[in-house]
């Protein structure tokens, strides 16, 4: 009823009304729609009028039309006349006096819902729960059953333990009770050792409040895989030690025995000791610059390179002979080893004789200072290896094999190799002589 079509007809009613002066007091329904004509309207129209009228007949005091109209015509009013104000109020009126429910669906739905089945829903609901305060009660007194059977089983099972009744499980009772629940039987350590850990007061004993026989079985298998632990860190270290005592057994044997023949009487001794002539020899030439220096020293080298001098290739013989002679594992083992040794001092000295005649050639400013020095350093270091190998092989009979790097050039000629040891511990011999493998 807000369309233009009715607000020209419906405003020029209103105000004839207005004029007519029967807006002083509350008209009835059908004294205001007798003005309109939408009564002569078509029916949708008409009905559309009648609910307008019922709404304003049934609106508060307060709404009436004499104050709308009042209202329409103060200044405050809209500018569009007094009728258009009117119909505004009107319409203000009838909207506010309406009920209006906070939820349409759910009004509709109360209001077609009999009484009785609301009565049977509540009854319903109020039987569920007493059915669920039913069950609460329930499940409250098992659960209390429950405890009451758990107390009384733990109280049974202390008492397994405490045979004399004094409350207290030591020890000994730990270890003679745990027969009695476990297959697994307790030693007296083992026994102590759970006491201590389970014993929460510091009181000696296992009292009831500290008996829980599901806490020892676990504290039990910990106890076990420590000292499983603990067993086996030290049989990993036993087995280390004896490793280690196999390893320094080997190299004992290594350096006190050689492989082969074992002979070492007195002429074995001499033999071996008389291999040394050929480093000697050949490092009488190194010795020249020291008997310069001292006097005395100079017969003994002027005989050693008179000998050397009357066998034309006799160093190189002797070498080849000695060479021969220590390959020949029949011999004893220290004759073999002094002739290899005596090989490799005299390829020591021919090494140092070459290394003087290339410095003898230079034209340096001190190659004359340092070939002095080359040759008398090479000669004392021939003399005092000749001297350690021929002491040793004479007053010890056994092999002299600490001189650097030539003692271990003498033992790989003889097929021997040290001991070698890897990052596990294991030994591993390398190509060991054929007397070691036997």
């Amino acid at each position: 009823w807000l369309k233009p079509f009715w607000l020209k007809h419906f405003g020029t009613r209103c105000q004839a009304y207005i004029g007519s002066g029967m807006g002083a007091t509350r008209p009835t329904t059908s004294a205001f729609l007798a003005v309109h004509p939408l009564l002569q309207a078509p029916s949708p129209q008409r009905q559309v009028a009648g609910s307008v009228g019922q709404a304003v007949a049934h609106a508060p005091a307060a709404h009436s039309v004499a104050a709308a109209t009042a209202e329409a015509e103060s200044p405050n009013s809209l500018a569009v006349g007094p009728s258009l104000a009117l119909l505004l109020k009107i319409g203000l009126a009838t909207r506010s006096a309406l009920p209006r429910p906070r939820h349409r669906r759910v009004a509709r739905a109360h209001a077609r819902l009999p009484v009785e089945a609301v009565a049977k829903l509540q009854e319903e609901v109020a039987a569920l729960e007493r059915q669920a305060a039913m069950l609460r009660a329930s499940a409250s007194v098992l659960e209390e059953e429950q405890l009451e059977a758990e107390l009384l089983r733990q109280v049974e099972l202390f008492n397994s333990f405490d045979t004399d009744r004094t409350g207290r499980v030591c020890a000994k009772k730990l270890q003679i009770g745990w027969q009695k629940v476990s297959s697994v039987g307790l030693d007296e350590a083992m026994a102590s050792r759970l006491l201590q850990v389970c014993d929460q007061n510091g009181s000696g004993a296992l009292e009831f409040d500290e008996f829980d026989l599901k806490r020892l079985e676990a504290t039990l298998e910990a106890i076990v895989a420590e000292r499983e632990a603990e067993e086996l860190v030290a049989r990993e270290e036993e087995r280390e030690r004896q490793a280690q005592l196999e390893r320094e057994q080997q190299v004992k044997e290594y350096y006190e025995n050689l492989p082969g023949n074992p002979d070492a009487t007195w002429s074995t001794r001499i033999v071996s000791s008389l291999a040394y002539v050929l480093p000697v020899l050949d490092a009488a030439k190194l010795g020249v610059p020291l008997g310069i220096l001292f006097p005395m020293l100079l017969p003994g080298l002027d005989a050693l390179l008179i000998v050397d001098k009357l066998i034309p290739w006799g160093s190189f013989v002797l070498f080849l002979a000695l060479q021969g002679i220590g390959n020949r594992k029949d011999l004893p083992s220290l004759m073999r080893f002094n002739f290899h040794q005596a090989v490799w001092l005299d390829i020591a000295v021919g090494l140092t004789k070459l290394a003087t005649e290339l410095i003898g050639q230079s034209d340096a400013p001190m190659a004359s200072d340092v070939w002095v020095v080359v040759c008398i350093l090479g000669f004392l270091l021939t003399l005092a290896g000749i001297a350690y190998s021929a002491g040793s092989t004479l007053l010890l009979g056994s092999a002299p094999r600490s001189i650097p790097w030539i003692s271990a050039q003498t033992e790989e000629s003889m097929g021997m190799r040290r001991p070698d040891f890897d990052v596990a511990g294991s030994t591993s011999s390398k190509g060991d002589a054929p007397e070691q493998q036997a």
